[in-house]
């Protein structure tokens, strides 16, 4: 790496951010770049005023190998490690650096129990609730199930600390994160942080379900866990009608697909396809564009760099942080010949082609350099638009998921033992398994039994509320009696499965 003195602050961000402390401080506190450094251009990331850059040879050291199991390419001097510490130069060769870990093995009886009571005998749908919490649950389940007893504990449990998780699968801007989410002019939720490219929006949680919205943020947890149709807005966003299980409708139009990777990813996946296409190929994205005569997958096949700069923010080699909108791939590159700019003239002769795409495959363009260096359109071949359409099959729906979120406890505690505690570790020992609506919820470490559960699997509308206001969810916990009676169940208050069968009206799950 190089360093320009002149520019230099000597903000200590390149040797903070550096994870081999490569950077050494000389008397005069300039940074100066030691044998153990291994290029990997965090460095050149991370200074705010441009002071490092890479060495333009693009030599390496006579003892360094390069480093192929990611994009940053790491050079690494003999028996020192990369930058992310998993693989280490050992004479000569990019070894892991670290014994591969194998699990702990359960034995098959383990095994089987645990498989006996991964699923509910009943489900509390129905069921009803018991207010206050010492009241018993309104039902203890009990069957004989492959030589073991299973129990289960049963009750519609009003909630108030709970939310939900939108999950929008879309490529199209929904608004910035951390804006407001309305529902009927009430604020009632956030935008939040994007996973993979999905939009995700939070709703409700304890601070909303005291304000002075907090009946409508009830009422909209409610429609959504039951499958029906919302219209929320997103302040300064988009307005949006919602529906799990279907596609979003974002300003009045319905998104059809989702990309199944970014585009640097896409390269990868696709590159065997791609290379001879053209001389340079941008895969557009509004997460990460990538660009592929600088990545790993180009050098495979022999390209070098170019000279052109896709839009976007560096990232790292080949792959360029997009900037969000309405155009390609889900970016604000509208037009093709805008998706990137010349930064070395000279590496552009005339003749040369660019191709052009989109992560989901909708679009792609093929661009010829004239001999001002100028790009012009070109008709797509059937080889592109094959590759193109490869691309646009492996595209994902567009749909909307939710998540519900809570803390149960309560009267279904009480139903089961009279010390709440004994039954919170029980469950995180998985000797009690959770289940919301007859759906295996995920439990989140730490105390309390804070769970997580997809709406989209569950059935019969199961969601209901009460002007507390509260969100009525139905609680399952299911174990083998043995751990029922050593929790501090009752034997009185279990009832056979083929009574209550008897006794109540039920429905099938597959009714």
């Amino acid at each position: 790496m190089m360093l320009d003195q002149e520019k230099c602050t000597q903000c200590g961000l390149c040797g903070q951010e550096c994870p081999l402390e490569a950077i050494t401080i000389k008397e005069k506190d300039f940074p100066v770049f030691g044998s153990a450094c291994v290029h990997c251009g965090l460095c050149v990331a991370v200074c705010p005023v441009e002071a490092i850059s890479r060495p333009a040879s693009g030599e390496i050291r006579g003892t360094d190998v390069v480093c192929d199991h990611c994009p940053v390419g790491c050079e690494v001097p003999e028996g020192l490690l990369g930058a992310c510490q998993r693989y280490r130069n050992v004479e000569g060769r990019i070894s892991p650096a670290r014994p591969l870990v194998l699990p702990p093995q359960k034995d098959l009886k383990e095994l089987y129990r645990n498989a006996l009571i991964n699923q509910p005998l009943i489900t509390a749908i129905g069921a009803g609730g018991t207010y206050p919490d010492y009241k018993p649950a309104p039902l203890a389940a009990q069957k004989r199930v492959a030589e073991v007893d299973v129990v289960t504990v049963v009750t519609e449990s009003p909630l108030t600390y709970s939310s939900m998780l939108l999950k929008i699968d879309t490529d199209r801007v929904i608004g910035e994160e951390t804006s407001a989410v309305k529902y009927r002019g009430a604020a009632v939720g956030h935008v939040t942080t994007e996973q993979y490219g999905s939009k995700m929006i939070s709703l409700g949680g304890i601070h909303v379900m005291k304000s002075k919205h907090r009946l409508k943020a009830t009422r909209l947890i409610v429609a959504l866990a039951n499958g029906e149709p919302v219209e929320l807005s997103v302040e300064g966003g988009a307005k949006l009608q919602l529906q799990v299980g279907r596609p979003p409708i974002i300003n009045g139009r319905e998104s059809e697909d989702m990309k199944i990777a970014c585009g640097a990813a896409i390269m990868g996946m696709f590159g065997p396809k791609l290379y001879t296409l053209a001389d340079e190929i941008i895969i557009l994205d509004f997460d990460i564009t990538g660009l592929f005569s600088e990545s790993h997958v180009g050098h495979v096949f022999g390209f070098e760099w170019r000279g052109l700069k896709p839009r976007g923010k560096y990232g790292s080699p080949g792959r360029y942080f997009g900037y969000p909108g309405d155009g390609w791939g889900g970016s604000d590159v509208k037009d093709p010949a805008k998706a990137f700019e010349i930064v070395n003239p000279e590496k552009v002769r005339p003749g040369m082609k660019v191709l052009v795409l989109e992560v989901t495959g909708r679009q792609a363009a093929l661009l010829e350099a004239d001999e001002k260096k100028h790009f012009h359109p070109l008709p797509l071949p059937e080889d592109v638009e094959a590759v193109r359409d490869l691309i646009a099959e492996n595209k994902e729906p567009s749909v909307t998921s939710a998540i519900y979120m809570g803390g149960c406890g309560g009267s279904a505690r009480a139903g089961v033992t009279g010390n709440p505690i004994r039954l919170n570790r029980a469950v995180h020992t998985e000797e009690v398994k959770l289940s919301v609506g007859g759906v295996s919820a995920f439990v989140l470490p730490g105390g309390g039994i804070n769970f997580m559960v997809d709406v989209g699997r569950m059935r019969w509308r199961p969601f209901s509320w009460t002007p507390a206001p509260a969100v009525v969810a139905p609680i399952e916990y299911t174990m083998a009696k043995e751990t029922y009676i050593r929790l501090g169940g009752h034997q009185q208050n279990l009832t056979l499965l083929e009574d209550i069968e008897k006794t109540w009206r039920v429905q099938k799950w597959n009714d």
